[in-house]
């Protein structure tokens, strides 16, 4: 659903110019009365006017205003395109109904924004048979106009493109925000979504049950190369689904009950906003996508009693331009749905969008506007990698559950300093996380975090994770599960951001996730950026992995290095459960895809030795093996050499997968 810009002027008039040279158009302006519908038929251009016209008759799947009608005689047989796409400038709406009696349920077709402000859709059409073709305004249209509908034969209804096996929800666009003021230095805020089913089957969309998806929102900052989310909203319960086609060619369900294939359903600011209707995140399991119901079955949820409560919130100082005078804004939806998360495909549910200071104030509180383009199907921290050439992101999935993103930069700040700054989104892990650690280097010091707020009554603390140094280590940890359920781990669909100061140069590093609760491996690696360690080689990822059969990219990281017994630990991450593999070193890099028929990359080239370390290792519970290298014996073809100062190794893993094999990236160390 869009909010109408202000209207173009004159452009009816060069209709006619372009008309001229093309098909002549049948003239007339289609019939207020759908009892009448003004008969037409064959294809071409066909004139509306829907200005002065009123909304007759249902709207079923299909909302709209200012609607005029058509009975079309198919004289072909075959998928039909009706479009208002670059033919009027009015924020149209369209229908197609089977048969001559006025509808009452769901149309056959419905388009809505398929092409800026204007519609198109597409419906298989049998020769000799009559359709009603309504063409109105969206909903909250300022006003109707006049342009043409143009029928063509063709089109598909095939939904999207490349669909997802099983229903997929993801948010297809952010909107216009509403600011509904401040109070003791926070304010509130709600944006308009569009929900798109991008897979090959209808979404469960069943309001008042536990058969429904749920959206959060939440609202980050870009600043001095710090990116932290600010603030939250609980989730709406979503209640019907529309049948419009942003994403995608919509082939409509026939109840509000389900979300079509390739269809969208738009909710608006002010819908997203409606306390009663909004849910706190802790009562869904974005992972198995479980949604309890009804609101506060499982949380006890305090009524809501100001402006603030239950939607998204921010403090209102880190809005301010004179506070923050070259911050970026970035708000993100994140979906929750369960046939979604049931068929596999809660991975995509975040999508992000910029949004703009507009300068405007109301009632304290800083009025925000979307700019640019929705990227769907990615998480805010995407843009980091956006604002920030040197910022890295990688999605980190834990095997048998959900997935992390994590993100990381490091910034020079002369003198031999540099800041360090990380940040882990949970996209759909029901495990969540409670600590972090990450090699701290020479002089660590300035540690913190920042984290969005919990409020309205849930229960979960804000407490701040404890820093600490520990065996050169940068650790932020909250307590576990075990000793405070209510701890503040960071559970679905937030980012927490975390940074500090070191005197050692960056390397790509490895960190430490610790898991909050539930059963399974304790922690995860992830690849960060970090400060290097004393006498330790300079490491970097090197070379695209292919996706595993697990879903995610298998990784060579670097673990511990020791300079008296000259080892290297290298962790080989991302794999499958269970899946056999060994590590391959060579001086010399390459690329082979597909290499012996596998499924992956050979990013070594040259001399390749295998098994440095052991002969095979077999992948944990975490996806995870790691291998000692004995840096004065690595293996060669003709037997083992010793690593020599100044020398550049690459490592790579190769693992079983399925019923063939794979390879992670590759791990470049400079000695």
């Amino acid at each position: 659903m869009q909010c109408p810009p202000s209207r173009l002027a004159g452009v009816f008039a060069p209709w006619f110019l372009v008309l001229a040279s093309t098909v002549a158009p049948t003239f007339g302006q289609g019939s207020d009365d759908c009892a009448s519908a003004q008969v037409i038929s064959g294809t071409g251009l066909f004139l509306f006017d829907n200005a002065l016209a009123t909304k007759d008759g249902n709207d079923v799947g299909c909302p709209m205003a200012r609607d005029v009608w058509f009975r079309w005689d198919a004289t072909i047989s075959g998928n039909v395109t009706v479009a208002s796409c670059g033919r009027t400038t009015v924020d149209t709406t369209i229908a197609v109904y089977g048969g001559t009696a006025c509808p009452n349920g769901a149309p056959l077709a419905c388009g809505d924004d398929a092409c800026g402000l204007q519609s198109e859709l597409v419906f298989p059409a049998l020769i000799g048979q009559t359709y009603l073709i309504r063409v109105g305004t969206w909903d909250f249209a300022i006003s109707g106009g006049d342009g043409f509908i143009e029928i063509t034969p063709g089109g598909s209804t095939g939904g999207c493109p490349s669909p997802s096996v099983g229903p997929n929800i993801t948010a297809g666009d952010l909107d216009s925000a509403i600011a509904y003021g401040d109070q003791a230095g926070t304010s509130a805020y709600s944006f308009a979504t569009s929900a798109c089913n991008m897979g090959d089957a209808e979404l469960v969309w069943i309001g008042a049950s536990e058969q429904h998806p749920v959206v959060g929102h939440n609202v980050y900052r870009y600043e001095n190369g710090r990116f932290e989310q600010l603030g939250m909203g609980w989730v709406k319960h979503g209640f019907a689904a529309l049948q419009r086609d942003l994403c995608c060619t919509c082939i409509p369900s026939s109840t509000i009950a389900s979300l079509g294939v390739g269809c969208s359903d738009p909710y608006s600011a002010s819908l997203n906003g409606t306390q009663h209707t909004l849910g706190p995140r802790t009562e869904i399991n974005a992972f198995s996508g479980q949604v309890a119901w009804p609101i506060g079955s499982q949380v006890t949820v305090p009524p809501s009693t100001t402006i603030l409560d239950r939607r998204v919130q921010v403090p209102t100082g880190a809005m301010d331009p004179a506070l923050h005078p070259g911050a970026v804004y970035i708000v993100e939806a994140v979906y929750a749905s369960p046939d979604d998360a049931q068929a596999g495909n809660s991975y995509d549910n975040a999508s992000y969008r910029p949004y703009r200071r507009t300068g405007s104030v109301f009632q304290g509180a800083f009025d925000i506007q979307p700019i640019g383009v929705t990227e769907r199907g990615l998480p805010a921290l995407h843009a980091w990698t956006r604002l920030s050439t040197s910022a890295q992101l990688h999605e980190v999935r834990l095997p048998g559950e959900g997935s992390f993103w994590v993100a990381s930069d490091a910034i020079d700040e002369g003198g031999g300093t540099w800041r360090y700054e990380m940040a882990v989104f949970n996209m759909n892990s029901d495990r969540g996380a409670a600590a972090l650690a990450v090699q701290a280097g020479a002089s660590a010091r300035d540690m913190e975090m920042t984290f969005p707020r919990s409020h309205s009554g849930d229960p979960r603390s804000n407490a701040p994770w404890t820093p600490a140094i520990i065996n050169g280590r940068a650790v932020w940890s909250a307590p576990s599960y075990v000793v405070d359920p209510n701890a503040n781990g960071i559970l679905w669909g937030t980012t927490y951001s975390f940074s500090f100061r070191s005197d050692s140069p960056p390397v790509d590093s490895t960190g430490t996730l610790v898991l909050f609760r539930g059963q399974g491996p304790a922690t995860i690696s992830v690849p960060l950026r970090a400060p290097k360690e004393s006498s330790a080689p300079t490491t970097s990822i090197v070379c695209d992995a292919e996706p595993n059969s697990g879903g995610t990219v298998g990784r060579m990281l670097p673990g511990t290095f020791s300079a008296t017994s000259q080892t290297m630990d290298l962790v080989a991450s991302g794999l499958p459960v269970g899946s056999i593999g060994l590590v391959l070193a060579s001086r010399q890099s390459g690329f082979s895809p597909l290499a012996g028929g596998s499924a992956g990359n050979l990013c070594l080239g040259g001399a390749i030795g295998r098994s440095v370390g052991a002969f095979t290792r077999i992948a944990d519970g975490a996806g995870e093996f790691l291998v000692t290298a004995d840096l004065s014996s690595i293996p060669q073809p003709n037997g083992t050499v010793p690593v020599q100062p100044g020398q550049t190794w690459y490592f790579q893993a190769w693992h079983r997968d399925g019923g063939t094999s794979n390879f992670t990236t590759a791990l470049s160390a400079t000695f």
